[in-house]
């Protein structure tokens, strides 16, 4: 219900201010929250085949595979080299459970490279997105998968992975869009032997 009630004041804020500050209270209660159900899934209800123990093994495999991971797809079996001996069971871990040491884990270097600069991208439109209601939406249904990404892997889920693919181009399609209008409100003239683009309508 609280993050219900943040995400209508985020979307119906208006100035930068307002709006970061309540992205920052929204982003922070929602990893609260996923943080203690994981804290309580790791001490209580399964300590020893936890979320906890996935992501201890999985950062021992970066550690050793940092240049060029491990491959993607091929997490299953890599992660097994790093299990613990008392931490083999009948049952197998085929996921990290946390979709950003999973993608470190199998693409390494490139991979976290990519990862930031990607959620560098993410933030740097949300100044440019902060007067539109459908773009505000699409970056709050964003963060929360992002936010999501910490404890499990829903966006190896088809459903969500689409979603999360079209939230994406509703922040980004912006920018390109405001980009080609200026192109094609340009034109390109001759002037003393050099090329120069000049808005439409305007004297050369």
């Amino acid at each position: 219900l609280a993050i219900t009630v943040l995400s209508i004041v985020f979307l119906s804020a208006r100035s930068r201010v307002s709006g970061l500050s309540i992205l920052a209270v929204f982003i922070g209660l929602s990893v609260y929250t996923i943080g203690a159900w994981t804290r309580i899934d790791a001490e209580v209800v399964d300590p020893a085949f936890g979320r906890g123990e996935f992501a201890r093994t999985t950062i021992e495999g970066i550690k050793e595979n940092l240049a060029t991971g491990v491959g993607f797809g091929n997490f299953q079996k890599a992660y097994q080299i790093y299990e613990k001996e008392g931490m083999i069971y009948s049952k197998y871990v085929n996921h990290a459970h946390n979709e950003y040491l999973e993608i470190a884990f199998e693409g390494g270097f490139t991979a976290i490279l990519l990862m930031v600069f990607y959620l560098i991208l993410l933030f740097g439109a949300l100044t440019k997105v902060r007067r539109d209601p459908l773009q505000k939406a699409a970056f709050l249904s964003v963060a929360f998968l992002l936010i999501h990404s910490l404890v499990d892997y829903p966006l190896r889920t088809e459903a969500l992975a689409m979603t999360f693919a079209y939230m994406n181009a509703i922040i980004f399609h912006k920018g390109f869009a405001d980009r080609l209008a200026q192109k094609n409100e340009l034109i390109e003239i001759d002037h003393n032997g050099d090329k120069l683009f000049v808005p439409i309508g305007t004297s050369s």
